[in-house]
């Protein structure tokens, strides 16, 4: 029956002790967790701005190459019209040519004949000469609209091709920006519940050395180096030593991009 007693004071003081070292490491195990995850949200964040970089010289990139392909289209829109119309000037001629010289074979031949045949001649010379004009100017006219047409055609593709690029340019840096705010966002969560869960150790090394130290003073026992109190000394603590009320709102802080569980 008296060694009982004795039992209960060894254990009660084994427990105190044990529960100093437990809060003690957790209060690392929780800084170096800390640390770790400042570490890997500074981390993310690099990769992120270098995702960033990367996609901003590609929109630049896309760009580039689109404005070089626009410039090609035109410079050859504008060949093929230039073609066209040097085409269409050359038949003309050809056709001027070709008049000209069959006025000059009827006007020769004409001459020595009667007047009538020589008027005759010379209006069919000029008949065919206004046709020649008018096959002209034709030619002339649908050359212009063509290479009206295929100017228009090239400008309207550079323009769609220019709005896609700064479409997807915009889409980019918008993504980026918006993982960017969600890793800070996050970053600060994790900053907020570190400091809350060491405040929370904190608090209960605090509480567990003022229940020993009441117990101290309730059996008269001075308090020595923590760790090598004499076994014996220290009375049985209370059922509910080691035990610690709850803080009000425990609840950790989460980020409002993701989405509650």
């Amino acid at each position: 029956m008296a060694e009982n007693p004795e039992s209960g004071v060894e254990s009660g003081a084994e427990s105190g002790a044990g529960s100093g070292s437990v809060s003690g490491a957790g209060s690392g195990a929780v800084a170096r967790a800390s640390g770790r995850e400042h570490a890997s949200s500074a981390l993310a964040a690099e990769r992120v701005a270098a995702i960033i970089s990367a996609a901003e010289e590609t929109a630049e990139r896309l760009r580039t190459e689109t404005e070089e392909r626009v410039t090609a289209r035109i410079a050859e829109a504008q060949r093929a019209a230039d073609n066209r119309v040097r085409a269409g000037e050359e038949e003309a001629a050809d056709a001027m040519r070709l008049a000209q010289t069959e006025a000059e074979r009827l006007r020769s031949e004409g001459r020595a004949e009667a007047e009538a045949a020589t008027t005759a001649a010379t209006n069919e010379a000029l008949a065919i000469v206004a046709r020649a004009e008018e096959s002209a100017s034709q030619i002339l006219e649908e050359a212009r609209e063509s290479a009206a047409a295929t100017r228009a055609d090239a400008d309207q593709r550079a323009r769609s091709l220019l709005e896609d690029a700064r479409a997807t340019a915009d889409g980019v840096r918008s993504e980026g920006l918006e993982v960017v705010g969600n890793l800070r966002e996050m970053s600060n969560s994790l900053r907020a519940n570190a400091e809350r869960l060491l405040g929370d150790v904190q608090r209960i090394h605090s509480q567990l050395t003022a229940q020993i130290a009441r117990a101290e003073r309730a059996t008269g026992v001075a308090s020595g180096t923590p760790g090598r109190r004499a076994r014996g000394s220290v009375p049985d603590l209370p059922s509910n030593a080691g035990r610690t009320t709850p803080a009000a709102d425990d609840g950790l802080d989460v980020p409002e991009f993701i989405p509650p569980g």
